[in-house]
């Protein structure tokens, strides 16, 4: 699966340093890609992330979670997601934000943490790093296409 996912992310470079020349509004692009991706974090801590993740992804979505098969499309993204466990927390924060010359296709690499309570009723947290492709809609909005999230060791360790 690591292979697929260095190839996948392999594409994306490729893609993003060919393409159309720039267009003038580039830096505008990742900056509004970036707040987006600060708007998703934001989203699962209100409205849960479940529902932040649908609401967030295309039509034709594909996340390849830790450990599993990809799973493709909202409703499989959806049964994928609901037994993420009631009370956890998602968190994640963007640190880098490309976006093709093109302008219809992006990428945000960040890290995150996640809080819940163990089988024993002791806190548990989790950290890791994530590759998120977006891809810029008909309404001018961006919507990820695939969402890669891999473990970590707690930052400093």
């Amino acid at each position: 699966m690591k292979k697929g996912i260095a190839v996948a992310v392999a594409g994306v470079a490729l893609a993003l340093a060919a393409g159309a020349e720039e267009p003038k509004n580039l830096d505008q692009e990742k900056a509004a890609l970036m707040r987006t991706d600060v708007e998703f974090s934001a989203a699962a801590q209100k409205i849960g992330v479940g529902e932040a993740f649908l609401r967030y992804a295309d039509e034709y979505a594909t996340m390849l979670p830790a450990g599993k098969k990809a799973v493709n499309g909202l409703e499989a993204i959806r049964a994928e997601l609901a037994d993420f466990p009631r009370g956890a927390t998602l968190v994640w924060t963007p640190v880098l934000v490309q976006v093709a010359r093109s302008g219809d296709l992006g990428y945000t690499l960040g890290t995150y943490e996640s809080r819940r309570t163990g089988a024993d009723g002791k806190p548990v947290t989790s950290y890791g790093k994530y590759c998120s492709v977006w891809k810029k809609q008909k309404d001018g909005g961006w919507k990820w296409v695939v969402d890669v999230g891999t473990p970590s060791p707690e930052p400093g360790k």
